[in-house]
């Protein structure tokens, strides 16, 4: 018989991980006098059982390895060793828990690597950033994947982490919910694996093609985002806030506000989730569930959000086809909407609708929007809006009445940037133009 840990040594994971595969019976032990005894056969079963799925690589015994455990919040999901030579995770033992694994990362197959790549650098800065060159030159880092493994994978977009196999880390003290960001960093830094000191900040694991940066006050976490060309983008999102707060209800969307003023003013939103729940993307929602052929890409989503539980996927996604369409939001991709998970009650919910400043034509040019252009390119499930807007199944939501003014405010807002004083004119043409098509298809509905 042998102890917990003399059994998590044997396994190369960690006793919490043992005493899960005690629990869920998957190794046989004993308990004698309080103690948990495991079986040396059941161990060496288990390591044969291993080995025939293709054998362990040798682990962390190269000099550019280091060993990690994935954790979600307290939960121990999975063994991993990254590469900070290949700036990559090079391998992922098999046991995992998948109760608390990522959304549509594993399936009933277990290990995909390559897809856990993928999703790590996902949760970052993507390599279309406005102005990533000078951000990772100030940063000392050649890739944005460098930042994420810098901060341990710590964000304020869901709970997931990596915990050094040799420390004592602990979701409490290091996670940038409850904690200052500085003092998270001065934990952090010493583990980092490519031996860099950059500061940990949640910054480094923020998604998004704008500039935006993290900022604490009173207590309340907010992020500020700029604008590019125009510095339009942040008056979109108030514009978009004030549409959402005539026709939704509170909860149903990120309300957002200006700090500063002119081109380069930023946008102000706090954040949407609690320090136990998590923002899955679309795009790992639809993996959740294996491909119907039969169902389109709507209904293979609605399908997924089902299998998970939300019954009211359809009425929220109904809102945020109408609102997008409203104001010509052309980049609501399938990272900046999904579902909403308490990794501890494992329910989710939609999330809020959030990020609408890539719309009312900011990448337009003046003399392409003074030709009278209306239409847009949308992303959620088909390129054309029309089309998309034959998805909405309900909009007895929708009071024709409370658009009344919508327009004027719109650009009340916009007029506060000067540089877009040109621009105006043809971005109330267009919006008008929208908003009563959008009247004249509830009507007809």
């Amino acid at each position: 018989m042998l102890t917990t840990h003399q059994a998590a040594q044997l396994l190369g994971v960690s006793d919490r991980r043992v005493q899960a595969l005690v629990r869920d019976g998957a190794i046989a032990a004993q308990k004698v006098s309080g103690v948990w005894l495991i079986s040396e056969d059941s161990i060496k079963e288990r390591i044969a059982t291993v080995s025939k799925k293709g054998g362990r690589p040798a682990r962390g015994r190269g000099k550019s390895e280091t060993e990690f455990t994935l954790m979600n919040r307290g939960h121990e999901i999975v063994q991993v060793i990254y590469d900070s030579r290949r700036k990559e995770f090079t391998y992922i033992n098999p046991e995992i828990d998948k109760t608390h694994s990522p959304i549509g990362l594993f399936d009933s197959a277990g290990n995909m690597l390559a897809d856990f790549n993928s999703w790590w650098r996902g949760r970052g800065i993507p390599q279309t950033r406005h102005r990533l060159d000078a951000l990772l030159e100030e940063a000392g880092a050649d890739l944005p994947q460098e930042l994420i493994q810098r901060n341990l994978g710590l964000s304020l977009s869901d709970q997931y982490w990596i915990r050094p196999n040799s420390s004592t880390l602990a979701w409490e003290d290091v996670n940038f919910f409850n904690n200052d960001f500085n003092q998270v960093s001065l934990i952090t830094e010493e583990y980092a694996a490519d031996g860099k000191t950059a500061v940990a900040k949640p910054d480094n694991t923020s998604d998004g093609n704008l500039e935006k940066r993290w900022v604490c006050r009173n207590g309340k976490r907010l992020l500020l985002k700029g604008g590019t060309q125009y510095g339009q983008e942040p008056y979109n999102e108030v514009v978009a806030t004030a549409l959402h707060r005539r026709l939704l209800k509170r909860g149903d969307y990120v309300p957002y506000g200006i700090e500063g003023e002119g081109a380069t003013a930023l946008s102000r939103c706090t954040i949407f989730l609690t320090d136990e729940e998590e923002f899955i993307p679309a795009l790992y929602v639809e993996r959740h569930l294996e491909r119907d052929a039969r169902l389109n890409d709507y209904e293979h989503y609605l399908a997924c959000c089902e299998a998970l539980g939300v019954h009211a996927a359809a009425s929220s996604l109904d809102r945020m086809i109408v609102c997008d369409d409203i104001i010509a939001n052309h980049d609501r991709h399938h990272r900046n909407f999904g579902l909403i998970r308490n990794v501890e009650s494992l329910e989710c919910r939609p999330a809020p609708i959030f990020d609408s400043g890539s719309s009312l034509w900011c990448d337009v040019p003046t003399s392409q929007l003074a030709a009278g252009e209306h239409s847009f390119e949308s992303k959620q499930f088909y390129a054309s809006p029309a089309k998309q807007m034959l998805l909405v199944q309900d909009m007895t939501w929708l009071d024709a009445r409370k658009l009344d003014g919508f327009v004027e405010e719109a650009l009340s807002i916009l007029a506060k940037n000067e540089a877009l004083t040109a621009r105006l004119p043809f971005i109330k043409a267009s919006l008008e133009w929208r908003v009563s098509r959008m009247i004249n298809i509830a009507e007809w509905n």
